[in-house]
């Protein structure tokens, strides 16, 4: 009755029926065939990076899996792991999603993946397939100390003390990110090409790159997403290259005034937290309210939940990883 595979170039549409009908009618995979193929049309295997259950008899999608390669973004990179993201079963076919989680292991022989934004019915599922790690992300911030009062958040923290370092921020361009040779410095690897064709050439999203230099020798970059909401804006870190640098608390400051923005968020799991914080970050707490979802705005304190199959020990997850920053509206 059903028949496992991936899905095939010319079923785009069925793909989005089943979105529109099983998931939510004005999902953004439904409204736009661009973000649909920026996150999963696979140039390499001309195809859709979904795993789905096609029912024979009905000829319509049953179940869907979608999963993210880091070839997505970089053609030539080789494909060491897995993000999981669109997960989804009609009602009368539960046991149809772990059948394609079962089949997306068996077919890419998986060592490494994992997956962010989760329910709690993954969480469940990622339970029963011996995940090695399920957690939440950590939130960091730096509020604007400009500002005395914010339309966007409410933080605890009112002063904070820091040191002051040479360093300087600037903006730079795409030649100017290919010519830095920057590596990344957790797992999964992502090459310079991947960092371009993921923000600096988003259809939709306006990316911007901050590199981090010690007098003309650039040691790290930030790449970063300004929000518009409320008559007011924030600024979202949602990867990086590069090594984390001490004391920026002075330079995201200026950055911040030179804005205007409320905050400067950076939401991630790495295994030292150390490295963030002694940029000048600190970790939001219970009494910080600090949104995540702006798509639509959303003034709540949101865990967002992770969970990672993997021996890495330097496995990172980042805003931009998996699905999580792409546009909802």
């Amino acid at each position: 009755m059903h028949e496992i595979r991936l899905c095939k170039k010319e079923e785009y549409k069925l793909l989005q029926d089943f979105i529109k009908k099983e998931w939510k009618k004005d999902h953004i995979f439904v409204k736009s065939k661009q973000i649909l193929d920026f996150q999963h049309f696979d140039k390499n295997n001309q195809r859709y990076n979904f795993f789905v259950a096609y029912n024979k008899n009905t000829k319509e999608f049953d179940a869907i899996l979608g999963f993210i390669l880091q070839s997505q973004y970089d053609l030539k990179t080789k494909d060491n792991n897995i993000w999981t993201s669109l997960w989804k079963a009609k009602k009368q076919y539960p046991s149809l999603g772990l059948k394609l989680l079962r089949y997306l292991e068996q077919y890419f022989n998986l060592k490494n993946t994992a997956s962010a934004g989760m329910s709690s019915n993954s969480i469940r599922y990622c339970k029963l397939f011996n995940y090695d790690k399920l957690d939440k992300l950590y939130y960091f911030y730096i509020k604007n100390d400009y500002k005395k009062t914010y339309k966007l958040a409410n933080f605890e923290i009112l002063e904070k003390k820091y040191k002051e370092s040479s360093f300087i921020l600037k903006k730079l361009n795409i030649t100017q990110i290919k010519n830095s040779k920057l590596k990344f410095e957790f797992f999964p690897n992502k090459s310079i090409d991947y960092f371009i064709n993921r923000y600096m050439k988003h259809p939709i999203y306006k990316y911007q790159a901050y590199g981090v230099f010690d007098k003309e020798k650039i040691i790290s970059i930030f790449f970063i997403r300004i929000i518009k909401q409320n008559n007011a804006k924030c600024m979202l870190i949602v990867d990086c290259l590069g090594k984390f640098a001490k004391n920026l608390y002075y330079q995201f400051q200026e950055l911040l005034k030179k804005t205007n923005c409320e905050f400067i968020s950076l939401l991630c799991y790495i295994n030292n937290i150390k490295q963030i914080t002694k940029m000048g970050f600190s970790l939001k707490n219970e009494k910080d309210l600090i949104p995540i979802y702006f798509e639509p705005f959303v003034k709540e304190n949101i865990d967002i939940y992770f969970a990672i199959k993997s021996k890495k020990k330097n496995y990172a997850i980042f805003k931009g990883d998996s699905d999580q920053d792409r546009p909802n509206l």
